[in-house]
């Protein structure tokens, strides 16, 4: 059996989305189990990934999802009410679908889910196994009877019922259900769906040969009734209530007109090769600008033509920079589920505060903070966060705050996971990163406040001493920071004790486009991104100072930061300031020293792949002037510093 490949691969996307706004319903309904839209919308999702599965001819999935439309469809008609155990059963179930559709992105057909949990689905369905739940009797709104002499057609075994209910426009509707426990009966084909005939018949026997739904019969209508043992038929009133029809005119007049398409899925491999086309366009649009600045006599028309080359070059680049923007709604969506889950496992109460949704960022970002968020939320829960009875011991409120916000800020996004939990203690944190032997006791005296705190990305470290299936194993941290360095981030670690922990990433709005600063040392040309860079500052020999044996330097009375020398690093020659012309460039790791500050400009990063995977370089560029240049990495020079430890200014 042969897959459709054009069919899946416009069945993934679709179908993942649908299964993120399952889970959110499912989160909703456990709060509010009487909410009718969530319970309509959670039926919807797995209906149509019944149907595109239906297309797949994946019938595994097929399968499983009609199990969960089943049950869905129990509650929705209120046979059944919405409980904790049902919201983890669904849960559950999402869970299977979401590996079946790995199945299928693989290229393979998904297998049979656990027969165990579909055991349990089908019983819930069927009210057998519902703790806890407020399961009502399924009772019609009508139900008709008549006897066998009045309607010879019908088996006297048949039960019909007739129901009124609402359909999804709004408007009434009947719904004839016809149980026969006769095989000879010759109304009705024995399956759970009545044919048209059979639907025409019932008409004729309701209301008489040709008559219109809206004509009622003047005397009442007996039709056989048999009792059931799961539902029992009840007896009507002698007259039947007419529904009211709506006129074609009306229903025309009523319907909404039929809105255009406005959205397009496009393949994220077409938008990449876009966005490189354009990095290549701003690439020609600074030599053109350097070409032109650079003629001995002044052109107007030449450069006339590049002021508009380069407004033009900004438009195309920033509308092609919108189309790879998402809302970081993508990137939390999965937070409730493992806030959920985890605040459960460990015993505590956890409030989820979920803010900026709606702000836009890189998809690059999007698609690669998935993992690196989840590990920020389990540590938080796991390390910050205290259970009930501590917070209360504490004089804090027994339900813990964990808040997750995206913030727009120019051209950065800052994402940021905080709690009110306990902090972090940075004596106990060196401590263990020693014991570990992440760290010797000699260079944890040389570590700054900060510096011990962020031991906890370093690889392998973790204040647990026995490993769980949530931490204790070291490598979630390290991930976070690596993906932050990857993405061309910076990573902000505030926390105070007893107060609680906040940990800040701030990102590039795209990350296909990097502007950067030019900086000379020496005869070599290198570029640092701007993103990276606080502050430009003259650099003064008095307010150099040895601490700890590292070279620092005193920005003014309340900063004092480490001072990185880029002569010594990256030349293996320390500058000199009594004999060479310095000036200072102040990162979020410290001072570091240059020969001069040349100016700033829009670059297209090309990697360097023939470099070891640690290295002190982001990738390349080329710079208006058509040359290489490499662009510096500020955190791998700021560890290399610390590693030196002993400074190298003169």
């Amino acid at each position: 059996m042969t897959m459709d490949m054009e069919i899946l691969q416009d069945f993934l996307p679709e179908a993942t989305e649908l299964l993120q706004k399952a889970q959110s319903e499912a989160l909703t309904l456990e709060k509010n189990p009487d909410d009718a839209n969530a319970i309509a919308s959670l039926f919807r999702a797995f209906h149509t990934l019944k149907g595109g599965a239906g297309f797949l001819e994946a019938t595994a999935m097929v399968d499983w999802c009609h199990h969960l439309e089943d049950l869905l469809d129990k509650v929705r008609n209120k046979s059944l009410r919405i409980t904790p155990e049902m919201v983890d059963i669904i849960l559950k179930g999402i869970d299977v679908i979401q590996g079946m559709l790995g199945a299928l992105q693989a290229g393979d057909y998904p297998t049979i889910g656990p027969e165990s949990l579909g055991k349990m689905i089908q019983e819930m369905a069927s009210g057998q196994s519902l703790v806890g739940a407020s399961k009502q009797s399924k009772t019609p709104d009508v139900v008709a009877t008549s006897t066998p002499a009045e309607h010879p057609s019908l088996n006297v075994s048949d039960t019909l019922y007739i129901e009124h209910r609402s359909r999804e426009d709004g408007s009434e509707g009947i719904y004839l259900q016809q149980q026969s426990v006769d095989s000879t009966c010759p109304v009705g084909n024995g399956e759970d769906i009545i044919t048209e005939d059979e639907f025409e018949q019932y008409l004729d026997q309701l209301y008489g040969p040709g008559q219109k739904p809206g004509d009622w019969p003047a005397t009442s209508l007996n039709l056989p009734v048999t009792e059931e043992t799961t539902v029992a038929p009840l007896t009507v009133q002698d007259q039947i209530k007419p529904v009211p029809t709506m006129s074609k005119a009306a229903a025309q007049q009523d319907s909404p007109p039929e809105v255009a398409e406005t959205t397009l899925r496009v393949d994220a491999v077409r938008l990449d090769a876009v966005m490189n086309q354009v990095g290549e366009l701003v690439l020609l649009r600074n030599r053109l600008a350097s070409a032109v600045g650079g003629l001995s006599e002044e052109n107007e028309d030449m450069a006339r033509i590049a002021r508009e080359m380069d407004l033009t070059v900004n438009d195309i680049q920033n509308t092609v920079m919108r189309l790879r923007m998402q809302p970081c709604k993508r990137l939390f969506q999965q937070l409730p589920r493992v806030v959920r889950d985890v605040s459960r496992q460990l015993g505590k109460e956890v409030k989820l505060e979920i803010v900026g949704e709606d702000v836009e960022i890189d998809k690059a970002v999007v698609d690669a903070l998935a993992g690196p968020m989840t590990h920020l939320v389990r540590n938080s829960l796991d390390h910050g966060i205290e259970g009930p009875e501590a917070r209360a011991a504490a004089g804090k409120a027994r339900t813990a705050n964990l808040r997750v916000a995206a913030i727009h800020l120019g051209d950065k996004v800052r994402i940021e996971v905080s709690d009110d939990g306990k902090g972090i203690d940075r004596q106990f944190v060196t401590q263990k990163a020693i014991d570990k032997g992440v760290i010797t006791a000699e260079q944890a005296v040389r570590l700054s406040e900060q510096e011990a705190l962020e031991l906890i990305f370093r690889p392998g470290f973790s204040t647990k001493d026995r490993a769980t299936d949530l931490s204790g194993r070291g490598v979630g941290m390290d991930v976070v920071k690596e993906t932050a360095r990857k993405l061309r981030g910076r990573l902000d670690l505030q926390t105070h004790l007893g107060q609680g922990t906040s940990i800040a990433m701030e990102f590039p709005l795209t990350l296909a486009v990097l502007p950067v600063l030019y900086l000379r040392l020496r005869r070599d040309i290198y570029a640092l991104p701007i993103s990276a860079i606080d502050s430009l500052t003259d650099m003064e020999a008095h307010r150099i100072h040895r601490l700890a044996g590292r070279v620092t330097y005193r920005v003014d009375d309340t900063q004092i930061v480490p001072l990185v020398d880029l002569g010594a690093i990256l030349q293996d020659k320390p500058m000199r300031m009594d004999s060479e012309s310095v000036e200072g460039v102040l990162t979020e790791r410290g001072l570091f020293i240059v020969s001069e500050v040349l100016g700033n400009e829009d670059s297209v990063v090309k990697p360097i792949d023939f470099l070891a995977d640690q290295n002190w370089y982001q990738g390349a560029t080329i710079s208006g002037k058509g040359g290489v240049v490499l662009i510096l990495d500020a955190g791998a020079l700021g560890a290399a510093a610390s590693l030196a430890a002993e400074g190298s200014v003169q």
